[in-house]
């Protein structure tokens, strides 16, 4: 049914745009040192389009790919072989590219993980971290090997309330929130899976923001606007941005800035409404494009 993309005629680059959201896997440009991802880099642009189009039918079967493939169309799918088959295989290539690429074992921030398995983590919570660190290895393309994502679309999990990723990700599977690589990656998970997993991002270290700081956005964050009925963010998010976890309010400090201005504004618009008592909806709905562009600034620049 899909395998027409292969006589579509691709657009290098259209597909350069498209292909952010295959650089954790493959690169920038196709070239990825994590020997896990095969490089795409100088292949036949018509093999590129039909194995994208096989993983979108079934044809072809792999956890991260298919929800990956599900929402590109047949021109998508030739315009992403177009690029990456423009693009050259060399040594000093991938050297450029390591820095838009998956982490790798080597340069992956250290781990917590033994020493918080080595307390009573398990009174703490519900799933277990050793168990949540096995199954993250499909989670590792869009959110990094320890949850610091280095993709600015892809929301950071390390140091993320264990309450609010559980029921975020039980949320993507019931389909109270949507989004179209989640739900194929949640598809087959388990509760003890979503709480083994939350277990296991929680006690992971955030890496510092990035984001300019804003005084605006700092003045919006801790006070609100009186006038246009916007509560402040301080209230659920907290003084240092760090959430309140047994409320499972999360941790927007030093979160990526495009993830963050992304939810404002499906929170805005109500395309995402999986919030309790609309307490996300009533406030960004008030949030001009202002608002929101100073808020990300300062809360992504929160250490």
């Amino acid at each position: 049914m899909f395998n027409t993309a292969v006589a579509v005629e691709g657009d290098a680059e259209a597909g350069k745009a498209k292909s952010a959201v295959c650089s954790a896997c493959h690169g920038a440009t196709g070239v990825n040192p994590n020997p896990t991802y095969p490089d795409l880099a100088g292949q036949h642009a018509v093999y590129i389009a039909k194995q994208l189009a096989d993983f979108k039918s079934g044809t072809r079967t792999d956890m991260v790919m298919a929800p990956m493939a599900v929402s590109l169309s047949e021109q998508d799918m030739a315009d992403l072989g177009a690029y990456f088959s423009s693009q050259k295989r060399e040594g000093e290539q991938a050297a450029v590219t390591t820095e838009n690429s998956a982490p790798t074992a080597e340069s992956a921030p250290a781990s917590h993980v033994e020493v918080v398995t080595s307390t009573t983590a398990a009174a703490i919570y519900a799933g277990n971290v050793k168990a949540g660190q096995e199954k993250s290895a499909m989670c590792v393309a869009c959110h990094g090997t320890d949850g610091n994502s280095l993709i600015s679309m892809y929301p950071k999990l390390a140091g993320q309330s264990a309450n609010y990723i559980a029921k975020q990700l039980a949320d993507f599977k019931s389909g109270a929130r949507v989004d179209p690589v989640m739900v194929g990656m949640v598809a087959g998970l388990s509760a003890a899976d979503m709480n083994d997993l939350a277990a296991y991002y929680a006690v992971q270290t955030s890496t510092e923001g990035t984001g300019e700081t804003s005084q605006s956005g700092e003045k919006l964050y801790f006070g609100g606007d009186a006038k246009k009925g916007i509560t402040a963010c301080v209230a659920c998010h907290g003084v240092d941005g760090k959430g309140m976890t047994q409320a499972a309010f999360p941790a927007v400090a030093g979160q990526n800035a495009d993830y963050l201005t992304k939810q404002l504004n499906t929170f805005r618009d109500s395309s995402r409404g999986n919030d309790r008592n609309d307490i996300m909806r009533n406030i960004a709905i008030k949030l001009s494009d202002s608002d929101i562009d100073e808020l990300v600034k300062y809360m992504s620049s929160l250490k």
